[in-house]
C-alpha cells in the first residue's frame, strides 16, 4: 500500500431534510454519514463481515455544509491490528474543501459478538 493513499469510500447529497435551524447540515447527520463511510471502508478494506464501531477521535467541524453541497469520504492510512482497524477519514465537498477530519477504529466481531482476529487481510 502506498502511504497516504486516499480511499473514496462514498458521497452524500445534503438536502433540505439534513439541514439544523441555522440552514447548514445538522452536525449530528455529519456524524451518522462519517460512521456510515467508516463502517463501509473497515468491511471492504478487511474483508470481515461483522465489524463493529469502537470510537472515533474528535470531530472538528472546518467548514459548514448548504442544501445542494456534495460531500466526498475519503479514508486514509488504515492500520490493521489483530482485532482491530484503524484509520483517518476525511469529508470534503466537491471543490476540495476539507468540512470534517477525524480518526475511526473498529472491531471485528464472531457470530456470537465476541472480538475475533481479523482472518483476511489486504494484498
Amino acid at each position: 500500500m502506498i502511504a497516504h493513499e486516499r480511499f473514496k469510500v462514498s458521497s452524500k447529497l445534503c438536502m433540505v431534510q439534513n439541514l439544523g435551524v441555522n440552514g447548514t447540515l445538522f452536525g449530528g447527520n455529519m456524524m451518522a454519514w462519517v460512521d456510515e463511510a467508516a463502517a463501509i471502508f473497515a468491511h471492504e478494506f478487511t474483508g470481515e463481515r461483522y465489524m463493529v464501531t469502537l470510537k472515533f477521535g474528535e470531530f472538528e467541524f472546518h467548514h459548514p455544509v448548504r442544501e445542494g453541497d456534495i460531500v466526498h469520504f475519503y479514508c486514509m492510512n488504515p492500520k490493521i491490528g489483530r482485532t482491530s482497524i484503524s484509520f483517518e477519514i476525511e469529508a470534503d465537498k466537491t471543490d476540495g474543501t476539507v468540512v470534517v477530519r477525524t480518526s475511526a477504529v473498529f472491531v471485528a466481531l464472531d457470530e456470537a459478538g465476541k472480538p475475533k482476529q481479523i482472518d483476511r487481510k489486504p494484498a
